[in-house]
């Protein structure tokens, strides 16, 4: 079932019933008000009758004539012994009343009674007869009116009830088209994108500030979430093949080389060995930095702990300077040196910016370290080629590379720099790169010195 036709059946039934329940109370009061009222007015007449018969004189009056000056309108008064046919009958105006049933009441008693589809009020009082016998004066009358208003009434209220449930019908259809046209939209919108494989965003031509607005506006955020994913996705793909492109045709190369010439050409078979060797490792080291940057921040293990910034420069300073032969100053200008932070990550993020460093400069590196509040800074200087400064809101995409000097044979992959902001991220630091070109490149590090509420340590100024 659609959910518009649940919306109008639903609210119509609702409605139908709210309608049964205040028609019916409607009706009850009604029909009782009516009935009490018809109660009252009997009892006031044959209070009149009984008032009338005391005052008579019982040896010369003439009961029929006196009973029939108390007679109600179309009404009818009987006079019925314990047993047998009724002593005196009187009627005005509608005959038809001394054929209504009749039983003998011992005590008073007024009620409203349904005889033949009908409504007549009928009321006994005892009284001592002519003949000293007690017997029960009966007053009986038609409520004709009381039948006429319920009718009415009844027709008012079906009346009333269908005219309030057609218009309610429409409106629950016509309001429930409102309601879901955003929906049924959504759907077209995503039948679209199944069917044409591409992005497509719902459209709005005015905001609502409802649920369903909101609703549209979220699809249409996801949308461009989604379609910024693929972009970066296929971009992604596009250099990974690219990059990989040149490592396996030097193999392939190389591989080729051997089947023809390895086996006699000794000077062949250790060169293509060295290349082949090389070109495997920058494949093994491309592939494990695509994979670190294709994992999401939740997949990353962060292991806190108390980290020694100084001592990590050092160790770090020394493996590099000894491959690269370079010299490295290290500069810490604080007693402190101190953070909560991963140590394995801050080791692959200084020797990712301290291998940039060698790489595109010839001269000594320089590193200092610093601490301001409740933060560390740590600085890394290289006195080399520089950066452009349209560049470098650039350097931190993926395999992007500044100009022809930073080449594989001078540069790396052009992962590092995504990946050090990355690292940086994780422990809610910041990065920032100060270059001029021809004169060097500052890459300056802010990292918290507590990564958690939980994970402190004493601060202390420097």
């Amino acid at each position: 079932m659609k959910i518009q036709t649940k919306i109008i059946l639903t609210s119509t039934l609702w409605l139908f019933i709210l309608l049964v329940l205040t028609n019916s109370s409607i009706y009850f009061v009604f029909n009782k008000t009516m009935k009490d009222n018809a109660i009252k007015r009997l009892d006031t007449e044959i209070s009149n009758v009984l008032e009338g018969i005391k005052q008579a004189d019982r040896s010369t009056v003439n009961y029929n004539s006196l009973l029939r000056s108390y007679l109600p309108p179309n009404g009818m008064i009987r006079i019925l012994p314990p047993n047998g046919n009724p002593i005196l009958i009187v009627v005005k105006g509608n005959t038809n009343l001394q054929h209504l049933p009749y039983s003998y009441e011992a005590g008073e008693q007024i009620n409203v009674e349904g005889i033949d589809h009908h409504l007549y009020a009928v009321g006994h009082i005892p009284i001592i007869w002519t003949n000293n016998e007690i017997v029960s004066l009966e007053v009986t009358e038609p409520l004709t009116d009381v039948e006429h208003s319920l009718r009415i009434l009844k027709i008012i209220l079906v009346v009333a009830s269908l005219v309030i449930l057609i218009p309610t019908v429409i409106g629950g259809r016509i309001l429930s088209q409102v309601i879901l046209r955003p929906i049924k939209t959504l759907i077209q919108t995503m039948e679209e994108i199944q069917n044409s494989k591409t992005f497509k965003k719902i459209r709005r031509d005015r905001s609502s500030k409802d649920e369903l607005d909101q609703m549209a506006n979220t699809f249409n955020n996801m949308m461009d979430l989604l379609e910024e994913n693929y972009k970066k996705q296929e971009q992604f793909v596009s250099d990974a093949s690219h990059e990989l492109k040149t490592p396996l045709t030097v193999v392939e190369s190389y591989a080729n080389m051997l089947k023809r010439w390895g086996m006699k050409r000794p000077d062949i078979l250790e060169e293509a060995i060295e290349a082949i060797h090389s070109e495997a490792i920058r494949m093994k080291q491309l592939t494990e930095q695509m994979l670190l940057l294709a994992k999401g921040d939740t997949q990353w293990e962060i292991k806190i702990e108390q980290v020694n910034i100084a001592a990590i420069c050092h160790e770090t300073s020394k493996y590099l300077q000894q491959a690269f032969q370079r010299e490295i100053s290290i500069h810490v200008n604080t007693d402190h040196p101190l953070i909560m932070a991963d140590e394995k990550k801050i080791k692959q993020l200084l020797y990712i910016l301290i291998d940039n460093a060698i790489k595109y400069s010839e001269k000594s590196i320089d590193i200092s370290i610093s601490r301001s509040g409740n933060f560390l800074f740590i600085a890394i200087t290289d006195y080399g080629i520089g950066i452009p400064k349209e560049e470098l809101e650039r350097v931190y995409e993926r395999f992007f590379r500044v100009d022809k000097a930073r080449n594989r044979e001078s540069g790396g992959s052009g992962l590092g720099l995504p990946i050090a902001k990355k690292i940086i991220a994780a422990h809610h630091g910041e990065i920032k790169i100060e270059s001029e070109e021809g004169k060097g490149t500052t890459v300056t590090l802010k990292l918290p010195i507590s990564f958690s509420d939980n994970s402190k340590i004493p601060l202390i100024d420097s």
